[in-house]
Formats: structure tokens, sequence, C-alpha cells
């Protein structure tokens, strides 16, 4: 895979791309964006064991991740 860096974005205008350079380099809160529920993203742990996911991910300092992962493997372990 090969990499060229160019001052030309097909399709935009130089004032264009001038003007979104402007506003990246100015910043923005992403706080104040409008998030939508990624439709491929889906819950299935129950509402009662994320808490107990957090409080253990949290007494452990470790993500929420790291804990379901751990205690998967151990369960496939034991199995």
């Amino acid at each position: 895979m090969s990499f060229e860096t160019t001052d030309h974005v097909s399709g935009l205008s130089d004032e264009q791309v001038a003007a979104l350079a402007q506003a990246a380099e100015a910043g923005y809160d992403v706080r104040a964006l409008n998030w939508e529920t990624n439709p491929h993203r889906l819950q299935f742990v129950p509402d009662d064991l994320l808490e107990a996911i957090d409080q253990r991910a949290r007494e452990d300092g470790e993500s929420p991740e790291t804990v379901v992962r751990r205690a998967l493997t151990a369960y496939l372990r034991s199995a």
C-alpha cells in the first residue's frame, strides 16, 4: 500500500478545501454533536449484568470489555 500527499481533493474546489481545513483547525465540541445509535452494534448483555460488569471494571481498574473477555475466557476454559 502506498500513500500520496496532495494539495487537491477531487470533487472539491480549492475554496471548499480551504474552508474545510479552516473549520477543522478551529476545532469543535464533540459533546454538541447529535449522536445516532449505531444500528450494527447490538447489546446482548442484560441490563442487570451491565452494572455488575461496570462495577467489576471499576474495582479492577480495567475496561468493561476486558472484564467480559476475562470472564468468557475463564468460562470457556472450565467448560
